[in-house]
């Protein structure tokens, strides 16, 4: 017998969905704009932080400079706090964001450990009912997505995932209980996945030299580059919060608001010298230089791509010392930075370590998970004491896909075969249909950050615009007295194809099946390729949400 729903008469104007960055300053922003309104977050996690929360697995940190992570809405915040390191472990980096939650005093709006399981537009009344895990339910007027568009774990689909007897579990949702030096010594440790959590996990447990051995299951070969993290001493972070505004305003001028940006040149418009002076120098400095400040044609062009992939191919047969397995760990199936390029430190030496090997998946395959291990159809058992899933998120729309919406019309949002009620999804496919990615049509009052058809660079400046416009929209509907907000079709058909026409000039990146194109073989529907980020420049971006706001909110219907 089902429990009885335990109803809230409470209204509020605007609920947020998740207390990661996004929500945290989404809270943050429309409590200050609005200190009148009933304002609450709803979060899935036992505190703030959202990824920083989840993801405590080993060797977690983030690869964008912490400098330009951080929030820039605060000078007192940028001036009272220091970081350690160039790039800041997860530690670091949720003690930030708890930081910046007490500091405002946000906790007291938000509400821990509360899953939302389904949500009911209400047409007659125009309010939003979200109902949790424990059956209370929440309602709204506005609410804010903030849900993560790398929040929704997922594991692979192999035969006997269940009958494992050791330690198993993904990456983010990593056990309170395990320490990697006192529980992993003398153990057998089997890791599945070489994305960007694999790389960073793979690194920190090899380099335990009290475990037994360390198996890498790799599914898909991966590119990759070196950090080059350092110490930021007391002396450097009084310097860099002098220049944190310049700091800004670079990121303001880049096409992903990362420090970097393309070298304007084309790969055959200088010398074979020239080519690799300039990519050695970016291999030799910190962070995405490596990835983002090569020559503009890199992923425009084919021929462009395949030189600098093979100077990182050669960069990789450098470091490994066993040919087979360094051929292994070369990508053969897309070229580099074709897909997010994720920063290691000393990923590749841990292959040159006796006590870790590497099972290439392209030449031999996953038969089961048995209850000692992992058994490939080479007839090998690979016997293990803990097996860890790297195995990656359902990006982007997974989020989505765990509620149950009932949209306007009792649409569902999304679908990837026909629903039991029979209506059309408004994400048929899970393909996305977004007017600045920031609303979707069938359903009113909801704003999105970080959500599909967003640019996805540093996630923090991108939040703040987001959050900013979301905020102007609100006060819009405010001074005009609206309760209801949708965009027209016409606005989403058309922002819809800009967004695919912007990907059709990184027609390297949109060639390449990754969950920046809507394919993840481990999520059932995510099959079929769709245009779920914008890849054209943020500046581009900025324009088109400040030209809707100065025509009047042009794109959006009120009531």
């Amino acid at each position: 017998m089902s429990p009885p729903v335990q109803r809230s008469d409470a209204m509020h104007d605007v609920l947020v969905l998740g207390a990661g960055l996004s929500g945290i300053y989404s809270l943050y922003s429309i409590r200050k704009r609005f200190p009148s309104w009933r304002v609450k977050a709803i979060e899935a996690g036992g505190d703030v932080g959202g990824t920083w929360y989840w993801n405590k697995y080993p060797g977690c940190r983030i690869d964008t400079e912490s400098l330009s992570y951080c929030f820039s809405f605060d000078k007192e915040l940028l001036e009272e706090w220091n970081w350690k390191e160039q790039f800041a472990t997860q530690a670091d980096t949720h003690k930030y964001v708890r930081h910046v939650a007490q500091k405002h005093d946000l906790y007291k709006d938000i509400q821990f450990s509360t899953r939302i399981k389904s949500a009911h537009w209400n047409e007659e009344e125009r309010f939003w009912t979200f109902t949790d895990e424990a059956e209370k339910q929440h309602k709204t007027r506005f609410f804010v997505s903030c849900l993560g568009f790398l929040s929704s774990p997922t594991l692979p689909d192999i035969p006997g995932i269940r009958d494992f007897a050791g330690d198993a579990f993904h990456t983010s949702r990593w056990p309170a209980h395990l320490d990697l030096s006192r529980d992993f010594a003398g153990k057998r440790i089997g890791v599945i996945g070489t994305g960007a959590t694999g790389i960073q996990t793979i690194t920190a447990v090899s380099k335990k030299p009290s475990i037994k051995s360390l198996t890498v299951f790799q599914r898909t070969a991966n590119w990759s580059a070196p950090l080059h993290n350092s110490e930021i001493t007391q002396e450097e972070m009084t310097g860099h919060k002098a220049g944190y505004d310049n700091l800004f305003a670079r990121c303001a001028e880049t096409p992903t608001c990362f420090l970097h940006a393309a070298d304007p040149r084309k790969s055959m418009e200088v010398s074979e010298e020239e080519r690799r002076a300039l990519w050695e120098k970016l291999y030799s400095e910190p962070g995405f230089a490596k990835w983002l400040g090569v020559f503009s044609d890199t992923y425009t062009d084919r021929d462009a791509n395949k030189l600098y992939s093979d100077f990182m191919a050669d960069k990789i047969r450098q470091r490994v010392h066993d040919p087979a397995v360094a051929d292994s760990l070369i990508p053969k199936n897309h070229g580099f930075g074709t897909r997010r390029v994720p920063l290691e430190s000393g990923y590749f030496e841990a292959y040159n370590r006796p006590d870790v090997r590497l099972v290439d998946l392209q030449k031999t395959q996953v038969e089961r998970v048995t209850r000692t291990g992992i058994r490939t159809n080479d007839g090998i058992d690979h016997e293990l004491d803990i097996l860890i899933f790297a195995t990656g998120f359902d990006a982007i729309t997974g989020a989505f896909n765990a509620i149950d919406w009932h949209a306007k019309d009792d649409r569902p949002l999304t679908s990837t075969e026909p629903t039991p009620r029979g209506e059309t999804a408004i994400w048929p496919d899970q393909r996305p249909r977004t007017f600045l990615g920031l609303t979707v049509p069938s359903m009113p009052n909801m704003f999105m950050v970080l959500g599909p058809h967003q640019p996805f660079g540093n996630a923090t400046r991108s939040i703040e615009h987001a959050v900013e416009v979301i905020t102007n929209m609100l006060e819009y509907c405010k001074e005009h007295g609206y309760t209801y907000v949708e965009p027209t079709e016409e606005a989403v058909d058309e922002w819809t194809e800009h967004v695919i026409e912007c990907g059709k000039a990184s027609v390297l990146i949109n060639e390449v099946d990754s969950w920046m194109t809507g394919i993840n073989k481990n999520v059932k529907g995510k099959t079929v390729r769709s245009v779920v980020r914008y890849s054209g420049s943020a500046v581009e971006y900025r324009r088109w949400c400040r030209e809707c706001r100065e025509r009047g909110y042009e794109g959006l219907k009120f009531a």
